[in-house]
């Protein structure tokens, strides 16, 4: 719970999950994120979530003492992964929707492209793994004629129907931003074509989008630089469009144009600008920790590079603890360590509660910082979801195989649908020619572009 009395929407909490109890981190009152599920009967789930199920990488473990560590999508084993059975004995190898497919070991087949073809046979008749979070009706061989996709368990455990119904919504509050067919001109310019679009506290919504796509004219509306022209806007509950104070006085932001006092220490800044709200010993120094600039604080910013004077506009928007932050291309012209750092700031900050829009138009940003991404395009949006729902939708379900063809290298692809895909994929893994095997998946920059027509540079 946030200073003012309200549940985060990312807050890292305990709740009541699938006949268990679930740690980590929600989205809507659902687990999405890090997390961690323990049930009555010692069985257990540690790793990534997407909407209540176990998503991206993570851990299984079975009451038998089994445990299984590997690649989940909605709830099921895909990809390479590691099962371990009681006993100790471990089982490598490759799902696809919660069924093995396949033994190998993806570093090994890389290494040794040289070895006896026939040392490693695809399993064509190898049963399935068990059943996701259940393995206690195991026979010796682990023999499991049923799915994990397919078993009552499965059903109970990830899509039992009446949980959700049980849980608070969090979401039930106004969102920190409301946005409702906002729009903005220059002079004949249609900048901003009626756009609409929440943020929640502890969300982050990445507007992504090319130079001159009408993300930074937002954030100016938004902030009160810019008049609304068009629409209704909210923030905090209070209308934008004017000059409001409390709305300023719960607000970060930090623009491409750095408007720093430059003869001015990074110090002096920061105090002074935590003085206009009333902030007696901000903490400028820990501010200052934060996006690496503590040795360099007693500098002049006129001393400051470009990308230092980018860390301190950052450390100026945190440094009044805004409930909303507003953050354009706030990585932009830092190097990959600074903008890792600043990366995490973020989060954190988006952890303790804020509500954060960002712009970018940095697809790899866009991907690890928000929690949901908005394309926009010539003023636009085309499209808002979570990175990982747009890819379901847009992207291809394949894997990409190279092989060592005489002096040079082939590639082959293959989709991931089909039992034709799957014999050719055991035989091409059991190449002695093999170099590598990658999954093939969408970028949010190739969705960006069948969307749009366009690129985000």
């Amino acid at each position: 719970m946030d200073e003012y009395g309200k549940f985060s929407e990312t807050e890292n909490r305990t709740i009541p999950w699938m006949k268990g109890t679930y740690s980590g981190r929600l989205q809507g009152g659902i687990p999405s994120g890090r997390g961690q599920l323990q049930l009555p009967d010692g069985a257990g789930y540690s790793g990534e979530w997407l909407n209540g199920k176990p998503h991206g990488e993570g851990t299984i473990h079975y009451k038998s003492g089994g445990s299984f560590y590997g690649e989940f999508r909605d709830g099921r084993q895909r990809g390479y992964g590691i099962y371990t059975k009681p006993d100790g004995t471990a089982v490598r190898g490759y799902w696809e929707e919660g069924k093995f497919v396949m033994t190998g070991d993806a570093e090994k087949l890389a290494r040794q492209p040289q070895r006896d073809p026939h040392a490693q046979q695809p399993l064509t008749a190898q049963p399935t793994l068990p059943s996701v979070l259940q393995d206690d009706d195991l026979d010796p061989a682990w023999l499991i004629s049923q799915p994990a996709a397919e078993s009552a368990r499965f059903v109970e455990t990830f899509d039992y129907p009446d949980q959700k119904k049980t849980l608070p919504n969090i979401r039930q509050g106004n969102p920190a931003i409301a946005v409702d067919q906002l729009s903005h001109w220059y002079g004949s310019l249609h900048a901003v074509k009626e756009i609409s679009f929440e943020v929640y506290p502890g969300e982050i919504l990445g507007f992504l989008g090319p130079n001159g796509a009408g993300k930074s004219t937002t954030i100016k509306v938004l902030t009160g630089q810019l008049p609304l022209k068009g629409g209704a806007a909210q923030i905090l509950g209070r209308e934008v469009g004017r000059d409001d104070p409390e709305i300023q006085s719960q607000i970060g932001v930090s623009f491409e144009e750095k408007n720093l006092y430059l003869e001015m220490t990074a110090l002096e800044n920061l105090d002074f600008f935590a003085s206009l709200f009333g902030i007696k010993n901000p903490g400028s120094l820990e501010a200052l920790q934060r996006v690496g600039l503590a040795d360099r604080a007693r500098d002049r910013v006129a001393n400051y590079s470009k990308g230092m004077r980018q860390r301190l506009m950052i450390a100026r928007a945190f440094i009044n603890k805004p409930r909303v932050l507003f953050l354009d291309e706030p990585t932009d012209g830092l190097d990959p360590a600074t903008a890792t750092a600043i990366r995490k700031t973020i989060r954190e900050e988006a952890d303790r509660g804020a509500a954060v829009l960002l712009t970018t138009h940095n697809m790899f940003e866009a991907d690890e910082l928000s929690d949901r991404v908005a394309f926009i395009n010539e003023g636009v949006i085309v499209a808002i979801d979570t990175a990982e729902n747009l890819k379901l939708q847009y992207g291809k379900r394949a894997v990409r195989v190279r092989l060592r063809e005489g002096d040079g290298v082939r590639e082959e692809e293959l989709p991931l649908d089909g039992e034709s895909s799957s014999a050719r994929l055991s035989e091409l893994a059991a190449s002695p020619n093999l170099l590598t095997i990658h999954t093939e998946e969408a970028t949010l920059e190739a969705i960006f572009i069948h969307l749009t027509g366009r690129g985000l540079v």
